[in-house]
Formats: C-alpha cells, sequence, structure tokens
C-alpha cells in the first residue's frame, strides 16, 4: 500500500490519543468511539492511500471474420464458436467485433445472445484485413484487465499483413488464439464481371449483367436478394465457355441496400456477388385542378409506396427534367401552352412517364384537324360526343313563391352551369313557369354564353304552379329543332294538376325527345314525375335539399346530350392481363360512377375497358411512357374504388410501370482485359440524337472506382447515335462507376464490377493462423474455456481506498448521530 500523502499520516493518531484521553470521563463511550474513529477515517483518506494488485481478470476480443470470402456454414461454424466463448466468460469480459475490410460496429442479431454473425454487406465486406482488425481491436479492448484475442478467420487476407499487427501484438503482451473456419469451397464458375447500376428508383426494374465462364453446359440458377431476403430465382441454361446473362430486380424501399447476386450449379458451384446499392424515391409532377382533400387518397398511396409527390396547380419553373413522371389529373389539356406540350412530348421520348386522369375538365375541342404534341404524346384521345351535330336542351324552370330564396338561388346557378358546358354548336332554351309560362331565354344558339347567363340570373319567383302548359311549350318548340339529341329537364318544388303530360311523354318518346324531372322537396308528386320521365326515357331525380341540383342537373343534361363526359355505374373489364394487374384482385373491383369518353389508338396497348370504351391504356414513346385513365381516382366516379382493398395496389402499379426503365441498356460497360480497360459503350434513340447538336454537348463524365481512383473518361461519336469512351484501370478491382458530372438522360450512369481477390480465393490458410498464434504466444484452434486461462499473466492494478475511507466516516458519524438523538428520533423523549 502507497500513499500520495505520507504526511498526513503523523496526524491521524489524533483522533485516537482524544479516545484513549477521554475515555474514563465520557458519559458516551460509544458515541465517543464513533466519532473519534470517524475522524481518524477522514484523516486516513486525506492520506490518498492506494492498494497495489495483481489483476487476472481478462478482457478478450473475438474477432470474428465475416467477409465475404466465406460460406454461410463458414457463419454458422463462427457463430458458434464466438458463443461458446461466451457462455465460459465466467467473471472474465467479453467483446464481439465483427471485421472484414475493416471492424464494424455489431449489427443487428449480433447484440442480443445467441449471437448470430452476418456477413459485411457492399464494399467493405469484400475484403479481409486481419492487421486492421488486430489493432482496432487491441485498442478498443478495455484497459485494468488482462488482454488477450480470439480470431476466428479462413486466413485468406488480401488487404494488409497481419504479420505487423502479430510483431505489436507480441510486444503488448497479447497473446492471439486462433480458430481456423473452412473458407468457400472453390467452384468450377468463373465469374468474369457484373454490370448494374449503383442508383436505382424504389420500385423501379433494373437489370444486372453478369459475364460467366463454365466449362461444360450445365443448368444453373440465379438467386437474387437484399438485405438477406430473397426476390427471386431465375433458371439459367449455361453453355461451355463465356456466357452472357442478364436478371432483373425491383425493390421497393428507398435507401441504401445491400443487393446479393449468387450463380448457383449443383455441379459447378457457386459464384456470388454483393453491392450496396442506392435506391431513391422516384419525383412525380402532380398537376391537377382538383381540391386538395379530394385527392388524399391518391397522394396517400403514392407517399406509402416510396414516391415523393409535388402538387401544383401550374406548370412549375422547374425543368421537366427533374421528375420521373408528370401526371395530369383532371386538367383541360387544350389549355396547355404549345410550347409546354412539346416540352412534355420531349420529356417523354427522352424517358420521362407521363399519366392522364379523367375528369370533367377534360374538354373535347370541334373542328381540331392538327394534332398537337401533347396529342402525339398520349396513347389516347378524346372522343367527339355522341351528337358532333349539336344537341338541343330546353330547361323547365317552376318559378313559383314556393322557390324564393335558396332553392332559386341554386336552380339559376345550376342552369347556368348546364350553360357553361355547352358547346357553341348546341341549342339552349329556358323557359320558366308559375300559373302561366314565360321564354327567359327563348331557344338559340349556345354562343354568347354571357348574355343566356345574364338572363337567367334576371329569373324571381312569383305565382303558383301550372307544370302541363310550360311541358306542353317545350314540346312544341324543340320537336322541329335540328339537333340530333333533344332533351327536356323539368325543375319543380310543387304540386300541379297532370292535364295530359302522360300522353305528351309518350309522344315525345316516339319523336326521340328525352325528358327528366327534378323534384324539389317533400311536396311534390313523385309517382307523376316519375312516369313523366319514364314514359318520354329520361330519368327522375328527387331531393329534399337543394345543395345537390347543380350536380345533379349537370349529369343529367350531359348524359343525355351526347357529353364527352359519361356519368353512369359501369364496370370495369380487362381487356389484357398485364403486370399493372398483379396483385390487383379486378375481379372485385366495384364499379365506377362515370368515365370520359377516349378513342385508344391502333399501335396503344389497351389493359381495361369500360362501356367498350378505353378505361386503362398505354404506350411506349420514344425512351419513355405514357398513359391514360379515362375515370378519375377520387370520391366522384371513383367513390367506391377508393374504399376497394385493390386501390392502392392498382396505382402503385401504374405510377411503378410509368417509371423510366433502367439505362443500363442505353450504357454498357465491358473490359478489354488485354490493355486493362473499361470501355464503355452509348447507343442513343433518334430523339436523344437530335438533341445533340455538336460535341460539346457531349457532357464531361468521369471514372470512379475503389480507393479513390478518378479520372475523365474522353467520349468520342463512332456512327450516328453511337458513342464510346476507354480509360485505362490498370489492375485496379472493384465496383467502377462511370457517370456525367451532371445527371443525364442521354449518357446515363453506368456500373462495372470487377471481382475482387476477396470473392476469387478459396479455402483457408490455416498455416497463417497457426503462424499468428504461436508467434503471439496464442493457441491454435483451443477450447472456448481455454482462452480464458490466464496461463500466469496478471496486470498491476492499483485500488484507491480514500472513497471507501470517506464512505465510513459518513457511516460512522450518522451510527454517533442516530445513538446521541434516537430517542427524539422515535418520539421516546
Amino acid at each position: 500500500m502507497t500513499f500520495a500523502r505520507s504526511w498526513v499520516l503523523f496526524l491521524a493518531w489524533l483522533p485516537l490519543a482524544w479516545i484513549f484521553w477521554e475515555w474514563s470521563r465520557s458519559q458516551r463511550p460509544v458515541s465517543l468511539l464513533l466519532k473519534g474513529l470517524s475522524l481518524f477515517a477522514i484523516l486516513v483518506a486525506l492520506a490518498e492511500p492506494v492498494l497495489r494488485t495483481d489483476e487476472t481478470k481478462l478482457a478478450v476480443g473475438i474477432l470474428a471474420d465475416t467477409s465475404s470470402s466465406l460460406s454461410p456454414d463458414d457463419l454458422g461454424r463462427a457463430s458458434q464458436i464466438a458463443n461458446s466463448i461466451n457462455d465460459a466468460r465466467g467473471r472474465h469480459i467479453v467483446r464481439l467485433i465483427p471485421f472484414a475490410r475493416t471492424t464494424r460496429d455489431a449489427g443487428e442479431g449480433e447484440i442480443n445472445k445467441p449471437w448470430k454473425l452476418r456477413q459485411t454487406a457492399g464494399e467493405s465486406g469484400r475484403a479481409t484485413d486481419l492487421e486492421a482488425a488486430v489493432r482496432e481491436s487491441i485498442a478498443a479492448l478495455p484497459s485494468g484487465m488482462v488482454p488477450r484475442l480470439a480470431l476466428i478467420s479462413d486466413g485468406r487476407e488480401n488487404k494488409g499483413s497481419v504479420a505487423r499487427a502479430a510483431w505489436q501484438a507480441r510486444e503488448l503482451g497479447i497473446p492471439i488464439d486462433t480458430f481456423p473456419l473452412k473458407g468457400r469451397a472453390e467452384p468450377k464458375l468463373k465469374l468474369e464481371s457484373v454490370s448494374l447500376p449503383s442508383v436505382a428508383f424504389a420500385g423501379e426494374k433494373f437489370p444486372i449483367d453478369l459475364v460467366v465462364t463454365s466449362p461444360v453446359s450445365t443448368q444453373a440458377t440465379v438467386e437474387i436478394a437484399a438485405e438477406g431476403k430473397p426476390l427471386g430465382k431465375n433458371p439459367v441454361t449455361l453453355e461451355a465457355g463465356t456466357n452472357r446473362l442478364r436478371a432483373h430486380a425491383a425493390l421497393n424501399t428507398a435507401g441504401a441496400v445491400d443487393l446479393s447476386v449468387a450463380l448457383k450449379s449443383d455441379s459447378l458451384g457457386e459464384v456470388r456477388f454483393d453491392q450496396a446499392m442506392n435506391l431513391r424515391r422516384p419525383k412525380v409532377l402532380y398537376m391537377t385542378s382538383d381540391a386538395a382533400e379530394n385527392e388524399k387518397n391518391l397522394l396517400s398511396t403514392l407517399a406509402a409506396a416510396q414516391f415523393d409527390v409535388e402538387r401544383v396547380t401550374d406548370f412549375p419553373k422547374t425543368p421537366l427534367a427533374e421528375y420521373q413522371i408528370v401526371t395530369f389529373n383532371n386538367w383541360d389539356l387544350e389549355n396547355v401552352p404549345a410550347a409546354r406540350k412539346e416540352e412534355v412530348e420531349q420529356y417523354v421520348k427522352q424517358g420521362g412517364g407521363l399519366l392522364v386522369i379523367g375528369g370533367e375538365k377534360n374538354i373535347y375541342v370541334e373542328g381540331k384537324k392538327v394534332e398537337d404534341a401533347l396529342d402525339r404524346t398520349l396513347p389516347a384521345k378524346l372522343a367527339p360526343p355522341r351528337s358532333p351535330e349539336g344537341t338541343c336542351v330546353i330547361l323547365i324552370i317552376d318559378k313559383s313563391s314556393s322557390m324564393e330564396g335558396r332553392k332559386m338561388e341554386l336552380a339559376r346557378v345550376a342552369a347556368i352551369g348546364v350553360v357553361d358546358n355547352l358547346r357553341p354548336i348546341d341549342l339552349i332554351g329556358v323557359l320558366i313557369f308559375d300559373n302561366s309560362f314565360q321564354w327567359a331565354v327563348p331557344v338559340r344558339r349556345a354562343e354568347d354564353k354571357t348574355l343566356i347567363k345574364r338572363l337567367i340570373s334576371g329569373i324571381t319567383p312569383d305565382g303558383g304552379t301550372q307544370i302541363a302548359p310550360a311541358l306542353t311549350e317545350s314540346f312544341r318548340r324543340i320537336v322541329p329543332t335540328t339537333a340530333t339529341y333533344k332533351h327536356i329537364v323539368l325543375l319543380t318544388d310543387g304540386i300541379s294538376e297532370e292535364g295530359d303530360s302522360l300522353d305528351l311523354s309518350r309522344e315525345a318518346a316516339l319523336k326521340k325527345v328525352t325528358i327528366s324531372t327534378v323534384g324539389l322537396g317533400q311536396d311534390v308528386n313523385r309517382a307523376y314525375l316519375e312516369k313523366v320521365a319514364t314514359l318520354a326515357g329520361g330519368k327522375s331525380y328527387f331531393l329534399n335539399e337543394p345543395q345537390g341540383l347543380e350536380k345533379i342537373l349537370l349529369k343529367d343534361v350531359m348524359e343525355h346530350t351526347g357529353s364527352t363526359t359519361v356519368e353512369k355505374p359501369l364496370q370495369p373489364t380487362v381487356v389484357k392481363q398485364a403486370e399493372i394487374l398483379e396483385g390487383v384482385a379486378m375481379e372485385t373491383a366495384p364499379a365506377l360512377r362515370g368515365y370520359v369518353k377516349f378513342i385508344a389508338k391502333p399501335t396503344a396497348e389497351a389493359v381495361l375497358s369500360i362501356d367498350k370504351d378505353p378505361l386503362f391504356t398505354r404506350w411506349q414513346l420514344g425512351l419513355g411512357r405514357a398513359a391514360v385513365f379515362t375515370s378519375d381516382a377520387k370520391s366522384r366516379w371513383a367513390t367506391d374504388w377508393v374504399t376497394w382493398k385493390g386501390f392502392d395496389k392498382f396505382w402503385t402499379n401504374v405510377y411503378r410501370d410509368l417509371l423510366p426503365q433502367a439505362q443500363a441498356g442505353e450504357a454498357s460497360v465491358e473490359l478489354d482485359s488485354a490493355n486493362s480497360e473499361l470501355v464503355v459503350d452509348y447507343r442513343l434513340s433518334r430523339e436523344m440524337e437530335a438533341s445533340l447538336d455538336s460535341a460539346a454537348k457531349i457532357p464531361a463524365i468521369f471514372i470512379i472506382g475503389p480507393d479513390g481512383f478518378q479520372k475523365p473518361v474522353p467520349v468520342k461519336k463512332l456512327a450516328a447515335g453511337a458513342y464510346r469512351g476507354r480509360v485505362n484501370i490498370g489492375q485496379r478491382q472493384g465496383l467502377f462507376r462511370i457517370r456525367p458530372v451532371a445527371d443525364s438522360r442521354v449518357f446515363p450512369e453506368a456500373g462495372f464490377y470487377r471481382p475482387e481477390a476477396e470473392l476469387t480465393e478459396f479455402g483457408a490458410n490455416e498455416a497463417l493462423l497457426k503462424q499468428v498464434a504461436e508467434f503471439t504466444g496464442g493457441r491454435f484452434n483451443p477450447s472456448p474455456s481455454a482462452v480464458f486461462s490466464a496461463t500466469g499473466r496478471s496486470i498491476a492494478s492499483s485500488i484507491r481506498l480514500w472513497p471507501g475511507l470517506l464512505a465510513l466516516a459518513i457511516l460512522l458519524n450518522l451510527a454517533e448521530l442516530v445513538l446521541r438523538k434516537w430517542k427524539g428520533i422515535f418520539g421516546l423523549a
């Protein structure tokens, strides 16, 4: 024992002397003893005594190799060894340290016991650096205990030199016990190269190109997994010699993921490849004229499917190239400026996705003889109304005094809404009635809509209710008009004598005049109004409150006068079983309540139809895709769809189908092994070639490789639509990315993987592991309990006693206080 302030000990005898001096005279000798000993403990603590001992408690670092050279069986054995060592630790300390290219923190499954080791993902796992593992583990062991390392590995180091780390360990007196693993068996297949994008979009299908050499013809399987979870298997046939294989994968989550590709053959073994990929959330420009609350179902579906949606009500200032998909929802396509239409066309041709979702604002334009850029882009075009020659509509509006107030106000608004949706070639008339009738708007062309709406706005309520004369007048006036469709709508809130209305309705049906009736409130003759509508081939509607009048009136007029919009419940029909219907269960889809009539173009692919018209149509245009969904995705026509279980899956599939197809087919990379050069070939479509006016338009392209390798790639034009670049990479191994400085659809990013030594070396190097153990004083493949054998080794340790002495002094003081005051404390005084 040593003291930092030994001189204080000369004062320590004073409390003892005081106890001796006062003992015979003290009335409380026990209290005197406790007080004196407390003072003695304080003085000794001030001297800071330190007790020197030899510590034999071990701190063992378990170095577990988790590099790509290990097989699943090796990882299982390594986990078993590590857990056996941990089970035998007793009072000792154990720390698990996984490593490959370098050490890493234990991940999920490697923290909770029993430990289950997993392979190190991505580039970090494609090397084994025993030197870095030993050095970093020595630094990570806690101090004050006897250090020891247990190395579990196949001994196949390809980075650093474990000899240097072993020398350091021996100098520090740290033995290393080694446990050998078998390593992967050498396959007869040889993986020459792998090409895949290093960046893709969540949900996008991207290609993985493999170049594999086989000694004989055989059957094999390509297995793809992400984060250890299988994505799928593809059987392939290998021929003797070099084989070029292409597999596809799609991942639905965004962020960095570990992608694993294995080619397995029962007779020739297995070759595999692991790569970290970055999956970005695709951006959607969602242009809409609907209220935000009407779109929450579709937008929440896209958000759950990892899409970033930017909702706008006008074209943004940012270029369309920054988005992967552009959506027009319930948008008047004819009002899109010509320059914007051309921009959309070029956007799709160069790889963008375009989706048009229908709605009541899709308007057919008469007399349009030349297709514009947007017409050329879409796989379907708006159908002309069923009556290209024009229709005639007469509105009969009850203006009796009972219509005063809110009813008349909404009736005027509803009539104006009808006028707004008519074409200039259509005829419109508005007849008002009470005890008599009067033409508020005599039958005329719907050309001067401003004047017609002003006349309707001047209607005021007054008088009683006489329906039959007004109905007769309307029929008399509509019969001689020249129109393909002739339709009368009767709006009333009262009861009237029927007169000869039923006979008139029968005659109207014979002369192809349809009559619909709308009853407002409870005081209407429902049976009468229903008979009038039924006999004349129209429909009858009854509303207790006038709030829904505008929608009902507009719907009825549009349906009976040949509008492009069709509003009635209809069941979708599958025309072609396409991949976008996978998992949707279309047979369970409810009816849609309306759609916009489109005509599919001859070369378009019709997937769904409704009432023999196209519902969902798509096609490929250049490098991109365009699609049209003729109904809507909100609670108007799709009221029953938004609560249907297949809604989310359907729209997720539609949007993923429109994502830019992976661009590896447009940019391919090969290795010229004779010259150690990577050769990148770009193949451009005519549209993409046209965007390059000169060589100056070729962007600056760089290659980025392992260990900080970076070089510019000179790209030259070989022929129309063909460009090539070459760059020397020497003997470097690993993943190389060839990409322009700025994102470019014309010259997309491409990836090339040259297998590293980690994946081309097989078996184990037990000799190296034996040498490490022997050189450092460790043991080769010992029993787990033998790891904790100190073998006479100890480490000088010291224990500071002053904190304990101070604690003792406090306890003695408390005991003395309780002894002296215990009667008062417990109320016994």
